[in-house]
Formats: structure tokens, sequence, C-alpha cells
């Protein structure tokens, strides 16, 4: 019966997003936020020298009913640092699908970042710009609106039948934008501290021609991450022994979340434990396990729920490959200690 009461109060959740006049929606959140860095900060363009690859897939509350998809978002990115240039570039490609096709959206950027070495101990300022293109569309017929709830029947009427809406359907049911995001990032080779303003240029997202009440478009999303890596074990080479705790705050008009958390590399293999915390209410404790090999890392993340929607859903689950092809040589590779996380 719980599954069968979600499989519809759920799009309804998703359709009072658009309160008639827009649609207000939050960026996709990866648990394994330090695998889509340019997801949070154009200024990470270009952590190496080496190209860079990654690949994350995210699955979120898949228990909800085995014909109904909630939440799918991938995101496919590659930056590189040219040293002659002291620029990094990146791309990125995001999907994301929530609702089974209530909401689509996909999304193509380029980014920027340019260094600013303060001195010669490995301090460095960089700043970052995001220039995107956005497509979004908007699966109108799966709509499910309040006149076509029964409370005993759900969105079907007692004979079988779907409910209709008196909503009228727009003329159009996607929208194309340009969006556009800058950063800032300080690091030394133990820690770093960053800045984002994600939309600054808040563009229109609506799809019904109708007054906007004061909208102004999509809210700007500010992010302010940090992080910072040190060595448990003075024995251990390479990568093996350091203990990297981390930070972000996201915050989209009246959506605010909190991730911290910390990753340990034994070896090959590597494990964290993050939480987070959303405005009020616990949302999640996040357990990762991972395998790094040469130039791949391989990781898997599951999204314990702690808030009042509980385990039933099926929780999220992240999974996230990349590949950073690895170099002898320190400054070709130009990966300070605090951005071992990421890479």
């Amino acid at each position: 019966m719980f599954f069968r009461k979600a499989s519809y109060i759920l799009p309804i959740i998703l359709v009072y997003l658009i309160d008639l006049q827009v649609l207000l929606a939050q960026d996709p959140i990866f648990s394994q936020f330090y695998s889509a860095p340019l997801q949070i900060n154009p200024a990470f363009a270009g952590l190496s020298e080496n190209p860079r690859l990654g690949l994350i897939y995210r699955n979120q509350w898949p228990f909800v009913d085995q014909s109904f998809k909630t939440y799918v978002t991938y995101n496919l990115a590659y930056d590189q640092y040219f040293s002659k240039l002291r620029s990094g570039f990146g791309l990125e490609l995001t999907a994301d699908d929530a609702g089974d096709g209530l909401i689509k959206t996909i999304k193509v950027a380029g980014m920027y970042g340019y260094k600013i070495p303060l001195n010669d101990n490995g301090h460095v300022i960089k700043g970052g710009l995001e220039l995107g293109f956005v497509q979004v569309n908007y699966g109108w017929d799966k709509f499910i609106f309040g006149d076509q709830i029964d409370p005993a029947t759900g969105y079907l009427s007692p004979g079988g039948l779907p409910i209709l809406s008196k909503e009228s359907r727009p003329l159009e049911t996607n929208k194309s934008y340009f969006d556009a995001g800058v950063g800032l990032l300080y690091y030394s080779p133990e820690y770093y501290l960053g800045i984002s303003a994600k939309h600054f240029n808040s563009p229109d997202i609506g799809i019904l021609q109708v007054n906007q009440n004061g909208f102004g478009g999509l809210p700007v999303r500010w992010g302010v991450h940090g992080g910072y890596s040190f060595r448990l074990d003075r024995n251990s080479r390479g990568t093996a022994g350091l203990l990297s705790p981390g930070i972000q705050i996201v915050s989209q008009s009246s959506f605010f979340q909190i991730n911290l958390g910390t990753q340990y590399q034994f070896s090959t293999v590597f494990a964290g434990l993050w939480y987070r915390h959303a405005r009020q209410n616990a949302d999640a404790l996040i357990g990762v396990l991972g395998f790094r090999k040469d130039s791949w890392k391989l990781a898997y993340s599951f999204d314990y729920t702690l808030s009042s929607l509980g385990i039933g859903l099926g929780g999220s689950h992240e999974i996230s490959i990349l590949f950073n092809k690895v170099t002898n040589n320190r400054k070709k590779k130009n990966i300070q200690d605090c951005f071992e996380a990421f890479n």
C-alpha cells in the first residue's frame, strides 16, 4: 500500500514545485561531490596537466515503484591544466531525469580556471568561469495535479480510469536557456577553500506565459567548500595513509544543505563516511568504498536516509569512475595533496 501511494504522491510533490507560474528546481547534488568537482566550482577546472575524465551515476529512491524511476542523474566531465597558459579547461555534460520523465534536464557546460601562484610554497588562487547551455523538457502528460486526486483511489477513478485535470496545457513543454557561473578557489599543499555562484545570470526557466509574480529567474546557487589532507602513517608512500576531511555548504533560494565527512586511503582501497544535513533536518549518512589502481579509480556510495522518508525507499546509490593518468613527475602531475580525494 505504501509503494502504491508513493507512486502518485511523488509526482504530485514534483509538480507542486510549479506554482502554476514557473518551475523552481534545485541542481543535482551528488553525495560524491569530490568526484564531480566541476559541478560545485568552475575553478576546479585543471587540477592536473594530465587529462582527467570522470563519470558519475546517481539513483535516488529506487524502491518507490518498479515502474516509476524517481531521480536518476549522470555526469560526464573532462578537465586539464596547461601550464604555459596558467589555465585549466573543462567540459561537462549532465543529464538529470526527475520523476521518470516528469522533468528531464540536459546541460552542456564549458569551464575555465586561471591560476595565480602566491608564493613558492604552493599557495595558489584560482578564478573560474562557467558558460553552459541547458535544455529542459517537462512531461506535462505525466503531471498529476490536485484536482486529479481521489483520497481513496489516488489518481484513478473508482472505475479505474485516469482522472482528468482542468489545468490548461502550455503552448510549449520545453525550455532552453544559457547558464553562467563563477568561482574562486584558494589552496595550499594541505588545504583548500572555495566559493562559487552558479546561475548568476538568473535565467528564465518558466514554461507558462502568465504573470510571473515577480519571479526573477532561476535562483543563484551559492556554494562554500573546503578540505584538508594530512598523512596518518608517516611511513606510507604515495596516497596511502592520507586522511581527507571536507565540507560542502550549498544554498539556493529556500534550499540549504551541508555535507561534511572524511575519506581515508588505506592503499589501493579507500573508504569514507559523510553526513548530510538539510536545514533543520538530518538527511542522510553516506558510506563510501572505493578502489584505486594506477590511473583508475572506482567508488560506490550509499545514502542511508535519516529523514522521515526512511530507508524503505531504497536510499540513494552512486557509482563514480575516474581516469587520471599517473605520472612520476610531481610537477607534471600538478596535484596538491589536498586534492587527493578529487583524483
